[in-house]
């Protein structure tokens, strides 16, 4: 019997792929197509979610075991997370995508369609193929971007380069899950002794997708995002980097309880990612590489809260387990949809000012589309854990656990939830320094030259739907936790309360907590609070109270307000930063004169296009490494490959020779 899930979900996942034909004829019809594929697959999700696990299909694979798609109560969270930012992405494109020809429409969709078909995929044989296909589509996005070719191409390869060390590794934690239980299940294997290579391989293998230290600079985060189409950046920070987390997540979900170092690696690379990926956005100019650094800062939070669970759960800290457990989920709920948004405010940015210089924005974000104007603005406050915003939320959750560290076992432990305590205090901080000069000389710097307006564009549509998801994801935090507890106990293999309850005299349910003394918060309060202050300055006004204020000339270097060269710019804001923390940082932008190919109305001297050149120790490290594998190579090629028929012919013989010896003694 077909159900309106599995229909459902079957739907979904034809029109995900159908849209990349589609694009041939018609690109709005693609993506229109997308976003109602979209749509249906958040309600299958939620369905998932909320009333149990459905499988439309089931099928004997290659290697001869019972496969399927379908939705459980974990990848139908994921699935849920991805839709909905899929859904603001699609509409958002139908504008913003105004390239001669269906590429970036087809690579978009393939991409789309790859991702949903690895949440539904039952086996670890489907799960790759599908990661393999999101990863090649992505490649064909990311090439599909405007600019200098070499530029777009050298980004491209970077992320093809370390999506493929990543199926890699993704491949080898399948054959330890299949050597430990004899099966590729992503429901039910089991890794036995095998468990340790399992995890590690699995860590590094979907922190490659994450972005996490030390693949965080030299990875394909900063790079790729510097070059791809803002559509294209909001899928794969958001959505793709998504994957990878869920992929964490189910193999984890497989994996018997570890020891407790298991959880004290996630929560240091955790840590160290979200500190790294935090300060190299707060000194970033570049429109579309500060939310990418921010990736890797958020990213990192989920895997801090991950480590803390998974060290709580080895220790036998239930309460303490939960309560990071949700913490993880709800960062990446929160994650996802607010750099959706903010990716999409980069390319309204962009089509605004026609630069990805955040120094050459000038606030011209504020006199286009109000919705993006608003959106944009929340997204980024989110991002700087104002409340009663999602992010602050979310960062109270992680902070609040890690502020529990005294109680795992060992002093070890325990300084190290200190130091990763001070790594992620830090991060906040430095996360607020970004997310002000993005919005500060995106959205509400004063322009030079006053700025004719023009009409709304039709992108703030979906920066301000996303956006609304975030407030709601803030003030309705307690019943969110609640709802998201199916994914959570699907992931503990146990029963789980959600960690909510009552403060003071607020109804129960409204308020969360940690299971500390001071860990006690209440989200909806806060709005309520916000509102009185409010009316409270309004009844001071209406009462007669003074609201003039002084205008005063604004410092300028000493010069005459206007001069180019004299305002204050978005490198100047974060050059202490660079001072302070100078032996952490290592990149630079490189900026290259505005070129024929760029707009009269910009090309002027004062104008450039900036790119990211990647330069800290950990790219170091991998030049090393490449020229090391090139000086191996040249040398294995001149000894198998001279030129000689002979030496040829007895490689040949060999290699034949090794696999047969390998089929004989395995099969």
């Amino acid at each position: 019997m077909i159900t309106a899930g599995s229909a459902g979900l079957l739907l979904a996942l034809v029109l995900f792929f159908a849209a990349a034909p589609i694009a041939l004829a018609s690109r709005r019809a693609a993506y229109a197509t997308l976003a109602g594929a979209s749509l249906v697959w958040v309600g299958v999700s939620l369905l998932a979610l909320l009333h149990g696990p459905f499988t439309p299909l089931s099928y004997t694979g290659p290697f001869g075991e019972p496969e399927g798609l379908g939705l459980d109560a974990l990848s139908g969270f994921f699935g849920l997370v991805a839709g909905l930012v899929w859904a603001g992405v699609s509409v958002y494109s139908l504008e913003y995508d105004d390239r001669p020809g269906p590429g970036l429409a087809m690579g978009f969709a393939l991409t789309l369609g790859s991702i949903a078909l690895l949440l539904a995929s039952s086996s670890f044989v489907l799960f790759l193929a599908a990661w393999e296909g999101m990863t090649l589509a992505s490649f064909w996005m990311i090439l599909e971007a405007a600019g200098p070719a070499e530029r777009v191409r050298s980004a491209g390869f970077v992320f093809l380069a370390f999506g493929e060390g990543s199926t890699l590794l993704l491949a080898l934690a399948a054959a330890g899950l299949y050597a430990g239980s004899g099966s590729f299940s992503l429901l039910h294997s089991s890794a036995g002794p095998y468990a340790s290579l399992v995890f590690l391989a699995a860590l590094v293998g979907f922190g490659l997708k994450m972005g996490i230290a030390p693949f965080h600079m030299s990875e394909w985060l900063p790079i790729a995002h510097s070059s791809a189409p803002s559509n294209a950046s909001a899928v794969l920070s958001a959505t793709l980097t998504l994957a990878g987390t869920y992929g964490l997540f189910r193999v984890l979900s497989l994996l018997p309880v570890g020891p407790s170092w298991w959880g004290a690696l996630v929560l240091s690379v955790g840590a160290v990612s979200a500190l790294l990926g935090a300060l190299f956005a707060s000194v970033s100019e570049h429109l579309k590489g500060l939310p990418a650094y921010s990736t890797i800062e958020n990213n990192g939070l989920i895997l801090v809260a991950l480590g803390v669970a998974l060290i709580a759960r080895t220790s036998g800290l239930t309460e303490l387990f939960t309560f990071a457990l949700f913490a993880a989920l709800f960062q990446a709920l929160v994650h996802a949809v607010a750099k959706g948004a903010l990716f999409l405010l980069s390319g309204y940015l962009e089509h605004r000012s026609r630069t990805f210089d955040l120094n050459r924005v000038d606030g011209r974000g504020k006199s286009g589309d109000p919705a993006a104007f608003g959106g944009g603005l929340v997204a980024a406050l989110s991002f700087a854990a104002a409340p009663p915003l999602a992010g602050f939320v979310s960062e109270w959750m992680i902070l609040e656990a890690l502020f529990q560290s005294y109680r795992f076992p060992g002093p070890e432990l325990e300084f190290l939830g200190l130091l990763a305590g001070a790594a992620v205090a830090l991060s906040a901080g430095l996360a607020l320094i970004a997310m002000t000069k993005l919005a500060g000389f995106g959205l509400l710097w004063n322009p030079r030259a006053r700025l004719s307006p023009r009409r709304p564009s039709g992108l703030g549509a979906a920066i301000a739907a996303l956006a609304a998801l975030v407030v709601g994801f803030g003030i309705f935090a307690p019943w969110i936790l609640g709802f998201l507890r199916p994914a959570a106990e699907n992931f503990a293999h146990a029963s789980l309360a959600a960690p909510v309850g009552q403060l003071l005299s607020l109804p129960a349910g409204w308020s969360i907590l940690s299971g500390s003394p001071f860990g006690i918060l209440s989200p909806p309060a806060l709005p309520l609070a916000l509102g009185l202050g409010v009316l409270a300055a309004i009844a001071y006004w209406a009462m007669g109270g003074s609201s003039r204020y002084r205008r005063v000339p604004l410092w300028s270097t000493g010069q005459p307000g206007g001069i180019p060269g004299t305002t204050y710019s978005a490198f100047a804001y974060s050059t202490g930063i660079r001072l302070m923390l100078s032996s952490l940082l290592g990149t630079r932008e490189v900026r290259r004169r505005a070129g024929g190919r760029l707009s009269a109305e910009i090309a002027t001297p004062e104008v450039y296009d900036v790119e990211l050149e990647v330069l800290d120790l950990f790219k170091f490290v991998y030049d090393a490494l490449a020229r090391a594998g090139l000086v191996f190579s040249d040398a294995l090629k001149e000894l198998i490959m001279p030129g000689r028929p002979g030496r040829y012919l007895a490689y040949i013989l060999l290699v034949t020779l090794g696999v047969l010896v390998y089929l004989a003694l395995v099969f």
